[in-house]
């Protein structure tokens, strides 16, 4: 806890130093050339998790761990715009052992915008919100089941009020460029927001992914324990080895009234010739404060909170309640099942911090018949700017 005290003063202290100035720090430069207009902007976040509580049922002991804190981010980041057609970002994480992160060039000069290098895989909403921005301290367990990053070509089309995203990524790249599962993959995300007012808006979406582990690798799929602070409560599936080709099918919908946000998915991997797993969640989030989560037509997707009344300027800051249910089934063919309750408080004191509290209650059922489970409380700092 003292830790978490030291953490939450620090983390405090440096927003304080940077917000005021953040817009001005972020631009590097900015300059006016012959043929065009370029700028090149620096960008940083760092994310830190303290442990407040721990009460786990494991059978036998041991087999579940959790550690104090945890360093989960301290990401660097450039992006170069050359006028308003090309993008080019790159960014690595530098929390452990130096990965990268981002590294992909976009075109933005059609009425399609194309994408080439090391970006996230068009598939599911909940991959689709910035870390910054997700509803709890971590994404949802069933979204793992989906991919992360790949390298390949994409492109993205915005109508009036719909979008649709694909692309096409290859296992070839090496392993900094391939992301968790290096697979050949074909991915398609639709999405469609059929409501909207003043008051709020109601989005739908759906994912596809026609994906081929290397040849011999076979499946294996895994959730998450919504928590990096306690290991071995992630289910896994069976590995599959007679096979390496499955697909993902995923079916999403969102809500916002006023400052209530509620969202849901269905995400669901069939092998060929073999099980078909599946995973589930709903989660909600109401701004005590009255703020508003934006919403992109073009991505299909939800921003974060920005105070309305910081407290640089003698507010309280915006103060935010979540919860999530999930569970993630992989138990046809022999895996496990995990389920998850979550609860949250987020208060975001100045644009670039958010302090988190959460607290969750885990369950995972093994194949053998067995069960781990345990109560996580902690508290994460997340600094961006």
């Amino acid at each position: 806890m003292r830790q978490a005290v030291a953490l939450c003063a620090a983390a405090c202290l440096l927003a304080a130093a940077v917000w005021p100035h953040g817009a001005q720090a972020a631009v590097l430069l900015e300059r006016d050339v012959q043929g065009g207009h370029y700028d090149v902007q620096a960008y940083a976040r760092v994310d830190e998790d303290a442990l407040l509580y721990k009460a786990i049922d494991a059978d036998p002991p041991g087999t579940v761990r959790a550690r104090p804190t945890k360093l989960r981010r301290a990401r660097l980041g450039l992006r170069l715009r050359w006028n308003d057609d090309w993008i080019f970002r790159a960014a690595g994480n530098f929390a452990h052992r130096p990965s990268l992160r981002d590294f992909w060039l976009e075109y933005r000069g059609w009425p399609v915008r194309i994408e080439l290098g090391r970006f996230p895989e068009p598939f599911s909403l909940g991959e689709s919100i910035g870390s910054t921005d997700t509803l709890l301290v971590a994404r949802p367990s069933p979204t793992f089941l989906g991919p992360d990053y790949g390298f390949g070509a994409g492109f993205n089309y915005r109508a009036g009020s719909w979008g649709v995203s694909g692309g096409a990524f290859t296992r070839d790249a090496g392993y900094s460029l391939s992301g968790k599962y290096p697979e050949n993959a074909l991915s398609l995300r639709g999405t469609w927001r059929p409501l909207r007012g003043e008051s709020g808006f109601l989005h739908l979406g759906a994912s596809a992914s026609l994906r081929q582990a290397r040849q011999g690798s076979g499946v294996l799929l895994v959730g998450s324990a919504e928590t990096t602070l306690a290991r071995g409560l992630a289910p896994h599936s069976p590995l599959l080895p007679q096979s390496d080709d499955y697909r993902l099918l995923g079916g999403e919908a969102a809500a916002r009234l006023g400052p209530v946000l509620v969202l849901g998915e269905y995400i669901q991997a069939h092998v060929d010739a073999g099980p078909t797993w599946h995973g589930e969640y709903v989660e909600a989030a109401w701004s005590l404060t009255g703020e508003r989560r934006s919403y992109s037509t073009r991505y299909g997707t939800v921003g974060g909170i920005t105070p309305n009344e910081p407290v640089t300027l003698g507010g309280f800051g915006a103060w935010e309640l979540a919860a999530r249910w999930s569970t993630t089934d992989l138990r046809d063919g022999g895996g496990d099942r995990g389920r998850i309750v979550n609860l949250g408080l987020n208060w975001y004191p100045v644009d670039p911090l958010r302090i988190s509290i959460g607290a969750e209650r885990v369950h995972r059922d093994l194949a053998d018949g067995s069960a781990r489970a345990a109560t996580i409380a902690q508290m994460q700092f997340q600094l961006s700017f």
